[in-house]
């Protein structure tokens, strides 16, 4: 009964992938989980135009203040997005070139 185990996959059978073809990327999971949820990606796609100011984007995506700062917080906290201050404002854009493309892809 000696010989080759069938339940596994032959390597000859699929030469070209190997494990770490399954390896998950923690950043990019991450990233997707960041343009999963409606909020976060109308803001990304906001930003995706340029700087913006952290009092403008609630009106522009059609969400309140308090809804919209929660959610840049979580995306600069992923590394999406960036804030610089200018005076008393806060100006937010893409800080993630992979969300550039991404987009990109998506709206083709």
């Amino acid at each position: 009964m000696g010989g080759t185990n069938n339940y596994l996959p032959q390597k000859t059978i699929y030469p070209h992938i190997s494990i770490d073809d399954y390896m998950i990327d923690e950043g990019n999971v991450q990233l997707f989980k960041a343009l999963s949820e409606e909020t976060r990606y109308k803001i990304v796609k906001v930003l995706l135009d340029g700087e913006r100011c952290a009092c403008e984007i609630p009106d522009l995506i059609g969400k309140t203040q308090s809804n919209t700062s929660m959610h840049l917080a979580k995306l600069q906290n992923w590394g999406v997005i960036k804030v610089r201050k200018d005076g008393k404002m806060r100006l937010y854009s893409i800080d993630n070139e992979k969300v550039r493309k991404i987009l990109e892809v998506l709206e083709e």
